[in-house]
């Protein structure tokens, strides 16, 4: 297997882990997109590295966990879904942040 298919074996396997989704479950919502071949054996196949994955359904795989083909396979780490936890956490924070800013001169100008 490359390190590319690797990668993305690695990648399905630990959102699905983190999302607390079964094979299954990714079966069924790729069905419903119009993958109507996949079956739990499918993403099995894929996590062990036995069934390559064509490029729709890494399009597809990836979006149902929001992400992208390139977020998960940058070998870097960035593309795990903790990483991409992070920095949707990070991008929230910063605009509550701004929303809080927005709201206590709104406060400060009607005092």
């Amino acid at each position: 297997m490359s390190d590319t298919h690797e990668r993305f074996a690695s990648w399905l396997r630990e959102a699905r882990t983190v999302a607390g989704l079964s094979q299954q479950k990714v079966a069924d919502a790729l069905r419903a997109q119009g993958h109507t071949t996949f079956l739990q054996t499918t993403i099995a196949k894929i996590e062990r590295g036995v069934r390559p994955v064509r490029l729709d359904e890494a399009v597809a795989i990836t979006a149902l966990f929001g992400a992208t083909v390139d977020t998960a396979l940058r070998p870097d780490g960035d593309g795990t879904p903790q990483g991409l936890l992070l920095q949707s956490l990070a991008r929230r924070t910063s605009v509550l942040e701004r929303v809080h800013s927005l709201i206590e001169a709104e406060l400060e100008a009607n005092r």
